[in-house]
């Protein structure tokens, strides 16, 4: 016997309630014959993105998943905030039980009316909608997230690499990032800045960079977005990339901090590139920026690296004047000097490095003085 696909069942029994008649059509009867649809188009992802886009539809009216909520836990439009303990259970059992669709439909209604749930709750959806590949799911739970009172944190941030690194389009990707930068419009640009860096974390650097040039059209970044992105292309080994960033970041009005020196010139040290490492250390230092731990710490390495002693032992001496050393300055500079074959300053070095070694600055110091530089959690 001939049979109707399922979707195309569905849209006949739209147009028989007529072209102006709402459709209220029984839960039951909808899922089933999306269900059907879904099941019959497993190698088509986009009929299955489609099936979970109409599930997560921004209407309320006769919704099973909203009714069964509310006597679940009696829960009425004028309810208040204090029931966001039970609200979260539930969302937490229909996620568990596997029924994502139906948890941010619940999501959804509780946004409506005002009543939210934890941090923790938002990053368990984040994560099974990732994991579902069903991105239209995931980027509704992630708006939610924005409009609440809540800051997503790392691992939200990872859930939205993981969610991105599964997409193909790239138009998919922009339309996720306009309707961020539309929420996010009256606020620093922290949100995109740490989509770009836990993408760029998470392996997916042309993704970041598909991201990245959206900001430039909207103007939406500020020196960390650039800071960011040159971090990742130096890393990367994309230093003309790199340093075509820096050209560009002045012209939009945006100036290096000491930030921004330190991840170039680490980038072009560890490619050996002493000249530029000479000039970018020249025009901080015009600029008014004092050299850190870090600046000081890569130009020493890059001048020993390079054979030129005596500069490094200058910089060495510059950098005592207004910071402790670190263990790891005098190792490299150690390291570079025997290589030079002047094994009795290394000698020396290594006599100053122990007898002044309650006073140099280790790795907690080290890891401590500089965690969290370079995002706070704000939104």
């Amino acid at each position: 016997m001939w049979r109707l696909p399922p979707a195309a069942a569905l849209r006949l029994l739209r147009r028989s309630l007529g072209a102006t008649a709402r459709l209220s059509v029984p839960g039951c009867l909808v899922r089933a014959l999306l269900h059907e649809e879904q099941h019959t188009a497993r190698a088509n992802p986009h009929m299955t993105v489609r099936y979970l886009q109409w599930c997560g539809s921004d209407d309320d009216d006769d919704d099973e998943a909203i009714e069964a909520f509310k006597h679940d836990c009696s829960i009425t439009a004028s309810s208040s905030a204090s029931d966001a303990s039970a609200s979260t259970a539930y969302i937490d059992k229909l996620s568990r039980s596997g029924n994502l669709v139906d948890a941010v439909r619940v999501l959804q209604h509780l946004h409506h009316q005002q009543i939210h749930v934890g941090l923790d709750t938002f990053n368990v959806l984040l994560q099974q909608a990732a994991e579902a590949d069903g991105f239209d799911l995931f980027a509704k739970v992630f708006r939610y997230l924005l409009l609440s009172k809540l800051a997503p944190d790392s691992t939200s941030y990872m859930n939205v690499a993981k969610a991105l690194q599964k997409l193909d389009e790239c138009e998919l990707i922009l339309k996720f990032v306009r309707e961020i930068l539309e929420i996010t419009q009256n606020r620093d640009p922290t949100v995109m800045n740490r989509i770009i860096f836990a993408t760029a974390k998470y392996g997916d650097i042309d993704k970041s960079l598909i991201i990245f040039e959206e900001l430039k059209k909207d103007r939406t970044l500020d020196v960390v977005t650039f800071n960011t992105i040159l971090d990742m292309l130096g890393k990367a080994g994309r230093v003309d990339q790199m340093l075509h960033e820096v050209k560009l970041m002045e012209e939009l009005g945006h100036y290096p901090d000491i930030v921004t020196y330190n991840t170039v010139i680490n980038c072009l040290r560890r490619l050996g590139r002493l000249g530029l490492c000479k000039r970018f250390a020249g025009e901080m230092l015009e600029r008014g920026i004092n050299p850190d731990l870090r600046t000081y710490t890569a130009l020493i390495d890059c001048f020993g690296r390079a054979g030129h002693i005596t500069e490094a032992l200058e910089m060495l001496d510059k950098m005592k004047m207004s910071h402790k050393p670190s263990v790891y300055v005098y190792r490299a500079l150690i390291s570079d000097v025997k290589k030079a074959g002047q094994f009795e300053l290394a000698q020396k070095l290594s006599e100053e490095m122990n007898s002044s070694a309650s006073d140099l600055l280790g790795p907690e110091d080290f890891k401590q003085k500089y965690k969290g530089r370079r995002f706070r959690d704000k939104r």
